[in-house]
């Protein structure tokens, strides 16, 4: 019988400082905060090239400072690490369209549009 060896993967974050302190109190260890465009598509760049890295949590407001087209592609459509984008709080957003656009990663259909008979 084969035997099956996994490896562990971290969780990274990269956002505010607000989010950073939230998430190490929930125990992730890897955190950065940034300050501009460079230095986030930088630091995003570096963690997507890890291949100890499974999840990376990026806030709204850093995801928006990507203006790289390459590396937007790469966190929409790569499954690991798997990107995921959480709202700033006070942000206006809803967790249905952030768990909508997972599962559609996951997947590769919406479920919540009706299928014609």
């Amino acid at each position: 019988m084969e035997e099956r060896v996994e490896r562990p993967y971290s969780i990274a974050l990269v956002g505010n400082q607000q989010l950073s302190l939230g998430f190490k109190l929930a125990g992730i260890t890897e955190s950065s905060t940034v300050g501009d465009a460079a230095e986030a598509e930088s630091r995003l760049r570096g963690l997507l090239a890890r291949n100890d890295i499974g999840i990376i949590i990026v806030s709204s407001s850093v995801k928006r400072m990507v203006k790289d087209r390459r590396l937007n592609e790469a966190m929409e459509t790569g499954i690991l690490p798997l990107v995921v984008e959480v709202p700033e709080p006070g942000e206006d957003t809803t967790e249905e369209d952030t768990l909508r656009s997972l599962i559609m990663r996951a997947i590769g259909i919406d479920i919540t549009k009706r299928f014609n008979k």
